[in-house]
């Protein structure tokens, strides 16, 4: 019984933590502001046939940087915010001259600002409308073991 005790209580802990560690959700308008004019283009037939509802099309994230005493722009571009079951998700869309590297270091250097700007999103949806796919990607940090 007592060894019954100490499983429920370290299960109950954990789902405590986990919970704890789970981002608030993510909304448009919050974080960025929302740009509802876009096209309908491919990409945005293909998120409608997986059942995504597009809320904004293509945004621009302003960065600055400071180094050595001496401002640095630059900028990141989100194609578009989609949503599903109540979660967003920021997508990219391929290019033919970004060519994406599907490894954890490709994966990293490609999307990880985008998941580190905006934690609280779901993920990064990848359209490629030449193989009519959407990958769902979403950053899961490794426990420290």
């Amino acid at each position: 019984m007592l060894l019954i005790s100490l499983v429920c209580i370290l299960l109950l802990y954990r789902a405590v933590v986990r919970w704890l560690r789970k981002p608030a959700p993510f909304k448009p308008g919050t974080a960025f502001e929302v740009n509802d004019d876009y096209e309908i283009t491919p990409e945005v037939e293909l998120l409608q046939g997986a059942g995504y509802e597009v809320i904004s099309g293509k945004l621009k994230v302003p960065l600055a940087f400071e180094v050595d005493q001496e401002i640095m722009h630059s900028r990141l571009f989100i194609d578009y915010v989609a949503r599903l079951d109540g979660e967003y998700y920021l997508v990219k869309t391929a290019r033919s001259r970004w060519k994406f590297e599907w490894t954890g270091s490709g994966v990293r250097d490609a999307l990880l600002p985008y998941l580190l700007i905006y934690p609280n999103c779901a993920g990064v949806l990848y359209i490629d409308t030449d193989q009519r796919e959407i990958k769902q990607i979403h950053f899961i940090p490794e426990e420290d073991e």
